[in-house]
């Protein structure tokens, strides 16, 4: 008999203030942080629910719904519910914010993130109990599964790495939909499907005055300034919280805002950078001046995939032992003495001071969105090498590659008008 209340507590000590202490910078910079930035979700952000895509009749007519996130989320997991929303508009955040209150009376939550993916969703359950302190086997788990004990909140259904991964997500919500509750995240219906799920809710973006509320309140003394400064833009730039964030981050640190998103991430970086301190350890006095080459490398190579034979596949986690062989690689190119010893040495240091972490045995950027951007900058630099068939061919026929070329489309037009 398992008592759950060490756990429960647990999983609150850990998310209880993770979606106000959440940004895409490190952790000192979020305990400096921690006192000076608004709560997103003071916004109360609102889905709406999306219409079926057949032809209406009095049988299959649905209304759209708009209704706070949370209480859309509770109102459906019993049936199963698939989340849909922009990177960074705050789908991940939401399920946190379920972890840590009351969530659905007499069910024990289990956050399963899928980017972490490696042998199967059982795997990802077992690994999130054990962390919180509670060991059990896959039988014990598929009992407790069985029985209803569980309430499930499935994270980034387009971040599975393989078509396999999907299959066994298909099968695992099927063998236990009668059971247990469940929630799901997907950045795109396009990749990774809705696995059958029959409600879908889709997050509204930030309207303008809740933009403007959180800018005030991030930059007290610098936010009217800010908002005069984007006017019209503040649509486009500020419609999801990550976005928001990094842009009050960028005005603060630069006090201009860049005339397009890719700019945006590109000084974004730069100042991330300048602002982590030189006085800062780091492993030798070459680490800083590889840092943006390293993480473009990674970028790339995980968005391209580890499957030659599945090139629609992406890798938003990867083994560290995997990204110190990519960095190696690409340091024996460059000629470096001692590439293995650099590569280890120089990943550590990024994982100590900049915008990739580690989870386990796996790195990653610290939103999908970072790895994205990185990917761009590296695909600008080989842009004079791809030939029109090379691009049509490995690039544009995939749904992966679309955000990072439109980053990288934009930071072209950044140079021919700089």
């Amino acid at each position: 008999m398992v008592t759950w209340d060490p756990y429960l507590a647990s999983i609150r000590n850990t998310y209880a203030q993770w979606w106000r202490d959440y940004t895409v910078t490190d952790v000192e910079d979020r305990k400096r942080k921690q006192q000076q930035t608004p709560m997103l979700f003071n916004f109360d952000p609102m889905v709406e629910t999306i219409k079926l895509q057949q032809p209406e009749t009095d049988q299959n007519r649905e209304e759209t719904e708009g209704l706070p996130v949370l209480e859309g989320l509770r109102k459906y997991a019993v049936d199963h519910v698939l989340l849909v929303g922009r990177p960074g508009s705050g789908k991940s955040t939401a399920l946190v914010q379920l972890l840590a209150d009351e969530g659905i009376q007499g069910r024990i939550p289990v956050l399963v993130e899928l980017r972490y993916y490696q042998t199967s969703v059982l795997d990802l359950v077992r690994n999130f109990l054990k962390r919180h302190g509670v060991l059990l086997d896959s039988t014990e788990i598929e009992r407790l599964l069985f029985e209803g004990q569980f309430w499930l909140l499935i994270d980034g259904v387009n971040e599975l790495p393989s078509e396999a991964a999907r299959l066994d997500l298909t099968q695992f919500r099927q063998n236990h939909q009668k059971t247990t509750p469940m929630i799901f995240t997907t950045r795109d219906l396009g990749v990774g499907g809705d696995l059958g799920i029959q409600k879908k809710l889709q997050m509204q973006p930030l309207s303008a005055a809740q933009m403007s509320e959180f800018v005030r309140k991030y930059l007290p003394q610098q936010g009217e300034q800010m908002l005069k400064q984007l006017g019209d833009r503040l649509r486009e730039f500020g419609q999801t919280p990550l976005l928001l964030m990094m842009l009050c981050d960028l005005f603060k640190s630069v006090g201009k805002i860049p005339s397009n998103l890719g700019l945006v991430f590109r000084l974004f970086t730069q100042s991330y950078s300048k602002q982590i301190k030189q006085d800062v350890k780091v492993s030798d006095n070459k680490s800083r001046k590889f840092w943006p080459e390293l993480l473009q490398q990674l970028g790339f190579v995980m968005t391209k995939g580890d499957n030659p034979d599945k090139p629609e596949e992406i890798s938003v986690a990867i083994l560290k032992t995997k990204a110190e062989e990519i960095l190696t690689n690409y340091l024996l190119k460059k000629a470096v003495v001692n590439p293995n010893v650099c590569a280890k040495t120089w990943l550590d240091d990024l994982l100590n001071h900049h915008l990739i972490q580690q989870s386990g045995d796996l790195i990653e950027f610290r939103h999908q969105l970072l790895q994205e951007y990185y990917t761009a900058e590296y695909l600008l630099k080989q842009l004079p090498r791809i030939s029109a068939q090379e691009l049509q061919q490995n690039y544009l026929n995939y749904f992966k590659w679309t955000e990072p070329l439109v980053l990288m489309l934009q930071l072209i037009i950044t140079w021919d008008t700089a």
